[in-house]
């Protein structure tokens, strides 16, 4: 699996979110699936320099890496 960055599947900010936990722009896709799933989010908020520069959501990060989310029980 190559690296890819979450540049990739970043949305714009469509709701207030908050800026801690988060992911910084350009890092890997991966570390925002594992910030989301420790922290039990289905989306994190992407910073540069301290300011909300958009979203990822779980499922779109999932479907980037090539895996889906597991269905609600």
């Amino acid at each position: 699996m190559t690296s890819r960055s979450i540049d990739l599947i970043m949305r714009p900010c469509s709701e207030e979110l908050p800026l801690e936990p988060s992911v910084g722009l350009g890092e890997k896709i991966t570390r925002a699936i594992e910030v989301m799933v420790s922290h039990n989010l289905q989306h994190i908020v992407v910073v540069r320099n301290r300011r909300a520069v958009g979203m990822i959501r779980l499922e779109d990060a999932f479907r980037e890496i090539g895996l889906q989310l597991p269905l609600k029980s």
